[in-house]
């Protein structure tokens, strides 16, 4: 969709919308469209909706998410909305609540309908880089291990590396991902950021991991990847924060 930045991240139906605003613009024609709810979600919003106001589009009734069913067999769990709208200010707007998904909507008047589709003014959270909070600090994606498995130990893989070389305890940290974090899985991983060649030498299991980070390295069709093989017994990319932090699962 040209002239729309960041137009990738949108669901298809969102060229619907982007399709019907020139032929209504200017009329008091009003169209409606049943769509996935992930166009008022998420990064979606600021990219469709801000391009779409700028058009003079205003929502005139909505609604909210409910559960897509009909009589057929198979029927996929889709959770959609209705959003009506125009290039005119209607006389009433309205929004149609569901206390449940997949029953019937009751129906309250809106001062304002917005991309959100709640009742407040037109607010729109585009993605940024920094804080809007002016000496906030900076939210940055985790450590990467990018080491072929060879570098990260389940519950399992912990205690057994341990019986056979105790001395291992003191490189062995807790990992946690989004899962981990989401789900209370338990996850470890080798940190041998200060570990002498005398000491990886006596510990041949994982002196044996740390050659398999640098083979895996080395084998990968990323030049950047490669050059991490000069140092195997590292993380990919370390981000580790050396105070107190928020840990916020990108994936949820």
């Amino acid at each position: 969709m040209r002239g729309i930045q960041g137009a990738g991240v949108l669901d298809f139906v969102a060229a619907w919308y982007v399709k019907a605003s020139p032929y209504i613009r200017g009329t008091n024609v009003r169209c409606a469209f049943v769509s996935t709810n992930s166009i008022t979600q998420g990064e979606q919003v600021g990219v469709l909706w801000a391009w779409m106001f700028g058009q003079g589009v205003k929502i005139h009734f909505a609604h909210r998410t409910f559960r897509w069913s009909n009589e057929g067999r198979g029927v996929a769990a889709v959770h959609c909305v209705i959003i009506g709208f125009g290039a005119c200010e209607p006389a009433r707007k309205t929004l149609f609540l569901y206390d449940d998904i997949k029953g019937e909507p009751h129906s309250v008047t809106a001062t304002n309908i917005n991309a959100y589709l709640v009742d407040a003014a037109d607010v729109l959270l585009d993605k940024r880089r920094q804080s809007i909070c002016a000496g906030a600090p900076a939210m940055a994606f985790g450590s990467m291990p990018n080491d072929g498995g060879n570098l990260i130990l389940d519950a399992v893989g912990r205690v057994d590396l341990l019986r056979t070389e105790p001395d291992a305890a003191k490189w062995i940290r807790r990992l946690t991902g989004s899962d981990e974090f989401l789900n209370g899985i338990e996850r470890w991983c080798l940190w041998l950021g200060a570990i002498g060649p005398k000491e990886l030498r006596s510990m041949p299991q994982i002196r044996s991991r740390v050659e398999s980070v640098r083979e895996t390295r080395l084998a990968s069709n990323r030049a950047t990847t490669r050059s991490l093989a000069s140092t195997p017994t590292l993380f990919g990319e370390i981000r580790q924060p050396k105070a107190a932090y928020v840990a916020v699962p990108e994936v949820s």
